[in-house]
C-alpha cells in the first residue's frame, strides 16, 4: 500500500492530465455515462474512445480517452512508476476520483479559497496553452538566421585538432627501457603494449582513441601533438607512471560544413526566436490595449540608504605598525 501511495503522489506531480481532471471534477457535477468495462477492451466497437468507459466510481465514469492520452504522452522514465502498466495508472486515477468525491462532500467545491486556487491554476493553464499554440509551435528559425550564426561564430563549429594515439605505461625506468628497446627492434607497438603495459587498456594494445587538444594534461598533450604520425615518443614520466606514446593519425582543426551543423544551430537558436516572438506579441498587445497604472496606489518600497563612505584622507586611520 505504501508503494502504491508513493506512485500516486508521483502521478499527481508529473501528470498534468490527472491534475486537470481534478479541477474539472471539483468544478462540475457528476455526469452519467453509458458503457461498461468490457467495451474498453474491445477497441473495434463503433463507440469512440471518448465514449468508452473503463471504470465507474460511485456511478462516476472513467473514460478510456482521458487515461489513454495521459499514458501515451507520459515520458518513459515516469512510466516506470507504474510497474503494472495501464492498470496501475487506472488504479491511481480511481484513487484520485475518490479523493475528489470526498472533497465535494466536504463542500470544497464552494469554498472561496478553493475557487480562487482553481481560477489561478486555470489562468496559468490557459496562458501555457496559448503560448504553446501561438509561439512555441509557430516559431521558426529561418535559414538566413542559421547561416548568420554559422558565419559569425566559426570557432563554435570547428572541430578541434585531434590525434589518434596508443600508449604503453610502466612503473620503472628499467621497464621503460625494455619497451623502447623492443620497439626499436621493430616489434609492433600494439603487441608490446599487450605484453608490457600496466595500464587497463593494455588488452586493446594501449588504444587511446581520438584525443582532442585540451583534453589531456599539458605535458602529455605537448608530446602527442608534436609527434608526427607513425612516430614513437621518448619515455615520459607522469603522475600515473612512465609512458611511451605512438601517434597513428593527426587531424588539423576543421570547420564543419553548414549541412553538418544546421539542425544543431536551429535547435540552439529556437529558444531565442521563441522569446523574441513572445516579447513582440506582448508589445503588440500592450499597444492595442488601454493600460493604466495607478502609481499612487502602489505600496511604497523602503530603499535602504547606502552607508556613507568617508573619502577624506585626513580621517582615514593608518594601518597599525
Amino acid at each position: 500500500m505504501k508503494r502504491r501511495y508513493s506512485v500516486f503522489i508521483v502521478s499527481i506531480i508529473f501528470m498534468i492530465g490527472i491534475f486537470l481532471f481534478s479541477i474539472q471534477s471539483i468544478a462540475q457535477e457528476n455526469s452519467s455515462a453509458e458503457g461498461a468495462v468490457e467495451e474498453a477492451q474491445n477497441i473495434e466497437t463503433p463507440v469512440t474512445n471518448e465514449q468508452v468507459v473503463i471504470a465507474e466510481v460511485n456511478g462516476e465514469p472513467v473514460y478510456l480517452a482521458e487515461l489513454k492520452e495521459i499514458w501515451d504522452t507520459m515520458p518513459e522514465n515516469y512510466r516506470t512508476q507504474f510497474p503494472g502498466g495501464f492498470k496501475d495508472l487506472l488504479e491511481q486515477w480511481i484513487r484520485q476520483v475518490l479523493l475528489v468525491q470526498e472533497a465535494k462532500k466536504l463542500g470544497l467545491a464552494d469554498d472561496p479559497d478553493v475557487k480562487k486556487k482553481i481560477e489561478n491554476v486555470t489562468q496559468q493553464i490557459m496562458i501555457q496553452e496559448f503560448v504553446t499554440r501561438e509561439i512555441i509551435e509557430k516559431a521558426v528559425v529561418s535559414d538566413e538566421e542559421i547561416e548568420k550564426e554559422y558565419s559569425s561564430n566559426p570557432t563554435l563549429y570547428t572541430e578541434a585538432e585531434q590525434v589518434k594515439a596508443r600508449h604503453i605505461m610502466v612503473n620503472t625506468k628499467e621497464e621503460a627501457d625494455v619497451v623502447q628497446k623492443e620497439l626499436k627492434e621493430g616489434k609492433p607497438f600494439e603487441q608490446v603494449a599487450k605484453e608490457k603495459s600496466q595500464s587497463p587498456d593494455a588488452q586493446t594494445g594501449g588504444e587511446m582513441g581520438m584525443i582532442r587538444k585540451g583534453d589531456l594534461e599539458p605535458e602529455m598533450e605537448k608530446v602527442l601533438f608534436d609527434l608526427a604520425p607513425g612516430n614513437v615518443s621518448e619515455s615520459i614520466e607522469t603522475d600515473y607512471g612512465i609512458h611511451v606514446f605512438l601517434v597513428e593519425d593527426h587531424l588539423q582543426p576543421r570547420l564543419k560544413d553548414l549541412a553538418e551543423v544546421k539542425e544543431e544551430i536551429r535547435t540552439k537558436l529556437l529558444p531565442k526566436v521563441q522569446q523574441e516572438a513572445f516579447e513582440k506579441m506582448i508589445e503588440a498587445m500592450k499597444n492595442k490595449s488601454e493600460i493604466a497604472i495607478l502609481e499612487e496606489n502602489l505600496p511604497r518600497e523602503e530603499i535602504p540608504e547606502a552607508p556613507a563612505t568617508d573619502t577624506n584622507p585626513e580621517t582615514v586611520t593608518p594601518p597599525a605598525e
